[in-house]
């Protein structure tokens, strides 16, 4: 019994110790979750939320999920870059000296927004700390924190344009460019990240921006403008398997090309809707799939050509629909 009773103090200081470390663990990745929440309107002149932040000292890693960059200002407070997950190898050595210097970082783009307002302005024109810097190689340098990134290894889903320039309703426009494990190497600055990051997701699609592409030439980045792949005329349709019912689909599918454009004829017992949307002539199939579950395929094409863009436009605001 007096064996057992020595122990116990023992035992309570190593869960008081396990208890500390935890605190601080969780105290320490909120901190710096917060910091880079609020720093990030006066530095990069965008609001940033991220979902989770966890710094692995033993794995010298920075994890983050749900990180989210917003509009600047002059466009809608929407979401302009949705990245699930990104990862960075920090190098510990040169963060102790105040150098933040990452081997390796892997993002995971969900989608890019790119926003043309009535003007014609893109939002990634607007961009404050790009802006500056380019404006800043022709003078002075900005004093920003040393930046040094080894190897970034891009992925990006979509990338969608919402058009305010056309009379209402907005005109939005999807490309599915699938860009898989792209690797950029020796991105020195913030600033050029960001420009590589927008403009190899841009690279694949029919959108262009005088803008963007000059500063990304100021920065050095290393890239040029790639020729648009643009919309291939054999394909002219997009397809899904959606978790939603034959009925729901269809009569959704409905009311967004009656919002869009000009219903021309349906057949519902066939699951067909032929409207006119964004001057193309549109060709919805909705299929039940059984189970609750339904495939869709939406065809657009205009004097012709095909218009891959709309159609996956179409699709894309189908399924935020659905939601």
């Amino acid at each position: 019994m007096i064996q057992k009773m020595k122990f116990k103090p023992l035992i309570v200081l190593a869960a008081v110790i396990v208890l500390i470390l935890f605190l601080i663990s969780v105290f320490r990745d909120f901190l710096i979750k917060s910091a880079v929440e609020v720093a990030s309107p006066n530095l990069i002149g965008a609001k940033i939320e991220i979902g989770d932040l966890s710094l692995g000292l033993m794995t010298h890693k920075i994890h983050i999920k749900n990180f989210r960059m917003y509009n600047p200002p002059g466009f809608p407070d929407q979401v302009f870059l949705a990245m699930p997950e990104v990862t960075l190898n920090v190098d510990v050595f040169q963060l102790m000296k105040g150098k933040m210097h990452f081997p390796l970082v892997v993002i995971n783009m969900d989608k890019m927004i790119i926003f043309k307002n009535k003007e014609g302005k893109l939002n990634v024109d607007s961009i404050k700390i790009i802006q500056e810097q380019a404006a800043a190689n022709k003078g002075k340098p900005m004093k920003l924190p040393v930046f040094k990134i080894d190897l970034l290894e891009l992925n990006v889903g979509k990338v969608i344009l919402e058009d305010y320039t056309h009379a209402p309703p907005v005109r939005v426009e999807a490309y599915d460019v699938n860009i898989k494990d792209q690797k950029i190497r020796n991105i020195n600055g913030v600033p050029k990240l960001m420009a590589a990051v927008i403009v190899e997701a841009m690279k694949p699609t029919a959108i262009r921006s005088a803008g963007i592409f000059a500063a990304e030439a100021v920065l050095g980045v290393g890239f040029l403008p790639a020729v648009a792949i643009g919309v291939a005329i054999a394909q002219d349709d997009v397809n899904a398997d959606l978790n939603y019912s034959r009925g729901r689909v269809y009569q959704e599918s409905l009311k967004l090309v009656q919002d869009l454009g000009v219903v021309k004829k349906t057949d519902p017992a066939k699951g067909l809707i032929f409207a006119k949307v964004y001057g193309a002539d549109i060709t919805i199939t909705v299929e039940d799939n059984g189970w609750y579950k339904s495939w869709i395929r939406i065809k657009a094409r205009q004097f012709f050509l095909a218009k891959l863009e709309i159609a996956n436009g179409l699709l894309y605001q189908l399924t935020e629909r659905l939601k």
